[in-house]
């Protein structure tokens, strides 16, 4: 697409307003680009996707176009980059597509961050880790402020710590599935060890009030060098198998090992996509993107995203040559200073504002969280459980500290960053254990400045992690 002067950037008039609109400007140029391919084999162009972002978008949704100091950059203002405007459409019309696919007989699965999701989709359901679910949940309330929004979702919160635990993960998303506010039919994740209260997050289902509703499906993943133990392949492609059994139950169907090794391509296309894009991104003198712009580039290599795996496919294709010709044309986005503080970010659940970090002077250019299974291809010979379990049971993010470390070091060096910040949040027992370990190995291994920060979910504790972060910024330019 044709560049736009950032003057115009979300008000064709050149000034500030308190709503953000797509610049008329942009329109041809768009309308030019990829249709998005959905999973039932329907496209949507350009052009529809256009008239929904600048008609119905704004009715439907108006917390998503505040663009106070407060709220603003709920959306990409990056308008020269398709992908960000179609990655847009997507996120606000996910309840939609989820309710439809519900209808069609497509089971919701709840599934934990950072895993594969390919046996989900394979058995013909759909896989939404914690954020997918709450972003899906907030998209069926139409006409509300941002304000309203942040409500609602503090009293559900609260509501689901008084009939589950107050103990359970504070950024999981039980709250909704209890609530009824997600449309989950299946609660169903690998006990990975990234997380202290995943199987218990997930048994505490058994008292909620949609017991009744809601099944529940513990993936057992085994640990202690698991990797390296035949035995523990084995056992987790059974336990894969149970998954896919499970689904077929709620489905009427019977997944074959065909279905699977054929998700198994299509997911290993995007996570192959995903690397190659980070690797271009990564190499560029100037950031192509903002942070926030390639955080979400990036995990789309996740293939849940959009909960369509071939919509986050059909992104990441035209994002790649889009990312391409920003790099070759030495391009630095708007609000990205010259020779920014790069951090990288490792922990589970916790991120800082990346436009607050970028007025700092930084930007947060990678993080181990998702990376870690993205960066993980499957094999696609042989039984496909077995190729799918061992991959599985590699992800670099799950293994002991000293070889996670090892990992992350490559990935530090390889984004070429200036920091390390290792963020965790309070009653996460496994992250706030191994912090200090990790952050020494990898400040160790890669030689670059590390620091440890626990936040909460209170807008307090989000103003005093970024005032940290900032004055890591500062330390590290």
């Amino acid at each position: 697409m044709t560049a736009v002067p950032t003057a115009i950037l979300g008000s064709p008039s050149g000034k500030s307003e308190k709503t953000f609109r797509y610049p008329e400007e942009i329109r041809d140029d768009f309308i030019k680009t990829d249709d998005i391919e959905f999973r039932d084999g329907s496209r949507v162009s350009a052009a529809e996707v256009w008239d929904y972002l600048t008609k119905i978008g704004p009715v439907k949704f108006p917390n998503l176009y505040d663009n106070s100091s407060l709220y603003r950059h709920r959306i990409s203002h990056d308008v020269t980059l398709p992908f960000t405007l179609k990655h847009n459409y997507l996120l606000m019309t996910l309840h939609d597509r989820m309710a439809k696919a519900k209808a069609e007989g497509h089971p919701i699965v709840f599934v934990q961050g950072g895993q594969s999701v390919d046996p989900y989709y394979a058995a013909g359901a759909i896989a939404l880790r914690p954020f997918t679910t709450r972003q899906s949940a907030n998209r069926q309330r139409e006409g509300l402020s941002r304000n309203q929004e942040e409500l609602l979702n503090q009293s559900e919160r609260q509501k689901a710590y008084s009939q589950i635990s107050f103990e359970i993960c504070n950024s999981a998303g039980y709250e909704i599935i209890q609530e009824g506010t997600a449309l989950t039919d299946l609660v169903a994740p690998y006990t990975v060890l990234r997380c202290s209260d995943v199987s218990y997050g997930t048994e505490a289902h058994r008292h909620g009030p949609r017991r009744d509703e809601v099944k529940r499906l513990l993936l057992d993943y085994p640990l202690d060098h698991q990797k390296d133990k035949e035995w523990a392949v084995t056992y987790f492609a059974q336990e894969l198998r149970r998954l896919t059994r499970t689904i077929d139950e709620m489905t009427g169907r019977t997944t074959s090992d065909d279905d699977l090794a054929a998700e198994i391509k299509l997911h290993n296309e995007g996570r192959r996509l995903a690397v190659e894009i980070a690797d271009i991104w990564w190499g560029a003198a100037n950031p192509p993107t903002d942070g926030r712009d390639r955080r979400e580039l990036f995990q789309f290599g996740c293939m849940e995203s959009h909960g369509d795996p071939q919509a986050s496919l059909s992104l990441l294709r035209e994002a790649k040559r889009h990312i391409a010709d920003r790099v070759a044309a030495n391009h630095r986005p708007a609000g990205v200073v010259e020779n920014a503080a790069r951090l990288f970010v490792c922990g589970s659940c916790v991120f800082p504002n990346d436009f607050r970090t970028e007025e700092a002077g930084g930007i947060i250019v990678g993080n181990d969280n998702h990376w870690s299974d993205i960066t993980t291809i499957v094999g696609e010979s042989g039984d496909p459980y077995a190729e799918l379990s061992r991959a599985v049971l590699s992800y670099p993010y799950e293994q002991p500290l000293k070889e996670r470390a090892k990992w992350t070091a490559g990935e530090i060096k390889k984004s070429r960053s200036d920091g390390v910040l290792f963020l965790y949040k309070w009653g996460c027992n496994t992250q706030s254990a191994i912090a200090r370990l990790l952050v020494d190995e990898l400040k160790a291994q890669s030689g670059v400045p590390t620091i440890i920060i626990e936040d909460d979910t209170s807008s307090t504790s989000t103003e005093q992690l970024q005032n940290r972060v900032n004055a890591f910024v500062e330390m590290v330019s």
